[in-house]
């Protein structure tokens, strides 16, 4: 959670600044603290959750794989919706996202990634090689905004081919993605679960 959005919440007071530190995964962000309990409200449910507030994000609000596993969430992306113990909240479309939040990520430094590809430093957005060419003529027409690619095992660096946890493999795995998605993935986000989560969804 971003301070502006703890504030605006009215629990930046129940922030415990003893959890305060730096965030490391695609860049690095600062870490004011951690609100330890507050009610989050989606659609009519109330659900006790627990937030990092965190500066340097493009958005104001990110639920982790620990709430969305906690609450037994479930992403239907076939209905584009979000169910939560029995509560389903669509999706924004793309014209109803704020304008300010996509320049926000538009503009965000970046750092190099495998294969060409390009990884926000402070929402860990991943975007394809800017020299690739449209595989199709139709995708000549399409918007210049970047598209979320998915790395190709066969252009990333020696150096890049490491192993990760089995856990946090486990973790993607359960999401509904297969084996190798996941563990390119994880090679893209430099082994962060909750960007590479991110990323798979994005594709």
């Amino acid at each position: 959670m971003s301070p502006a959005c703890a504030e605006q919440c009215n629990i930046m007071r129940l922030v415990d600044r003893r959890f305060a530190g730096v965030a490391r995964g695609v860049g690095t962000a600062n870490i004011i603290g951690r609100v330890h309990s507050t009610i989050l409200q989606v659609g009519s449910k109330h659900l006790h959750c627990a937030f990092t507030v965190m500066e340097g994000k493009a958005v104001d609000l990110l639920l982790g794989l620990d709430i969305l596993k906690g609450h037994q969430a479930t992403i239907d992306l076939a209905r584009n919706r979000l169910i939560i113990q029995g509560e389903e909240v669509e999706f924004l479309g793309e014209s109803d996202i704020p304008k300010e939040t996509e320049e926000a990520v538009n503009d965000e430094p970046t750092v190099p990634g495998p294969g060409g590809t390009s990884i926000g430093a402070r929402s860990g957005a991943v975007t394809g090689p800017t020299s690739a060419t449209p595989s199709n003529p139709s995708s000549s027409s399409a918007s210049s905004r970047p598209v979320a690619a998915r790395p190709s095992t066969s252009h990333v660096p020696a150096a890049a081919q490491r192993t990760f946890p089995e856990s946090d493999i486990e973790k993607l795995l359960a999401l509904g993605f297969d084996r190798q998605a996941v563990i390119n993935a994880l090679r893209a986000t430099d082994g962060n679960v909750e960007y590479a989560a991110g990323l798979l969804f994005q594709n």
